[in-house]
């Protein structure tokens, strides 16, 4: 009887290294009010530490689908800024987010709950 060979079992794949996880940012920020101007919005917030800076987002559309517009706030001492140039007696949402710095990139936390404001 002629042996039969015994076949070289393969190795199995070893696992692909694991990814280091996204670094992620949960200092969020709260919109504690929004208060119309003349063709101005003034929005305030509690200061968050931990943090590089602020994002202020406000749009005539709910749910910010479109016409967008972003404004960052480099200052992390700041609670508040004004939004100004806007169209009087229009709807205007405002929500804001934090940034901060990890590896060279901006890392974001989520959007706030949006405000909604009508300008004077």
């Amino acid at each position: 009887p002629v042996p039969t060979p015994t076949p070289n079992p393969t190795p199995a794949p070893s696992p692909a290294p694991a990814q280091p996880a996204a670094p992620k940012n949960n200092k969020k920020v709260k919109v504690a009010s929004a208060k119309a101007g003349k063709k101005s919005v003034k929005v305030t917030w509690k200061k968050v530490k931990g943090i590089k800076g602020y994002q202020i987002q406000y749009s005539t559309n709910k749910k910010f689908k479109k016409g967008n517009i972003t404004i960052t706030v480099k200052s992390t001492k700041s609670t508040s800024a004004t939004i100004k140039k806007l169209k009087s007696k229009k709807k205007y949402y405002v929500r804001m987010r934090t940034y901060k710095i990890v590896n060279g990139k901006k890392v974001y936390s989520a959007w706030s709950k949006a405000k909604s404001v009508k300008v004077k």
